[in-house]
């Protein structure tokens, strides 16, 4: 109960829980003056800030030596350990872990059958924001509603126009799956890439959708790249 009141109490702060949605964006490159920049306040309300959120373990942070002298300066960056708050307790880890248990005993098939399913979870993620209108949307609505869900579930979201169509970057820097990838790791990544091809079929009409990095192999972060076309 004393960590649900010191992090909910920590996050009623409008200013702070905004400056731990930016750090969530940039990851590791936040220093005291980039928050004191971004928001518009002086670096010693910003380090205040940063020291809250610090305390309750939303954020952690390292010594970055520049390499010219002086005195090293802080870098923040998202905590690596989830903080969850469930009210009343839920325990959603138990039965995630259950039902990866049940497609490895499956094997192929309960893979193929999980892949359909989080397909299909993708695109019940979108339909059920854009009702009935997916097929009216604009690309630049489109692309708004795709970088919405992904700010919802934790991604950061990129997109450029090309000759070939949209280029779309879906780049995590804290796995929503962490906890998974200790046994269970190519089961969850994949039903996470099926995931993410759901979202993308339901606003679009050809989707091309491959991962680039992977934290598994050392990467900083996962990135999922996709080119799509109406």
């Amino acid at each position: 109960m004393d960590t649900i009141l010191k992090v909910t109490g920590t996050l009623a702060d409008a200013t702070r829980y905004s400056i731990y949605e930016y750090i969530l964006k940039e990851h590791d490159k936040v220093t005291v003056q980039d928050v004191a920049n971004e928001f518009g306040i002086h670096p010693n309300v910003a380090r205040l800030h940063l020291t809250k959120l610090e305390d309750v373990q939303l954020i952690c942070s390292h010594l970055n030596k520049t390499g010219k002298g002086g005195r090293p300066g802080k870098v923040y960056r998202p905590a690596e350990e989830a903080v969850q708050l469930s009210f009343p307790h839920r325990d959603y880890q138990l039965l995630a872990n259950i039902l990866v248990e049940t497609v490895q005993m499956f094997g192929e098939d309960g893979l193929k059958m999980a892949e359909v399913a989080a397909v299909k979870a993708g695109r019940r993620a979108v339909e059920s924001r854009a009702k009935n209108y997916v097929s009216s949307l604009t690309e630049d609505e489109k692309l708004s509603m795709l970088q919405s869900l992904a700010t919802r579930i934790g991604y950061v979201l990129e997109a450029e126009p090309k000759e070939d169509g949209w280029h779309v970057q879906f780049i995590i820097y804290n796995c929503p799956f962490k906890g998974m990838l200790h046994d269970e790791a190519e089961i969850t990544c994949k039903i996470h890439t099926a995931f993410l091809k759901g979202t993308l079929e339901a606003l679009f009409d050809d989707v091309e959708l491959h991962q680039k990095t992977t934290m598994l192999e050392g990467c900083q972060d996962c990135t999922y790249h996709a080119i799509v076309t109406n």
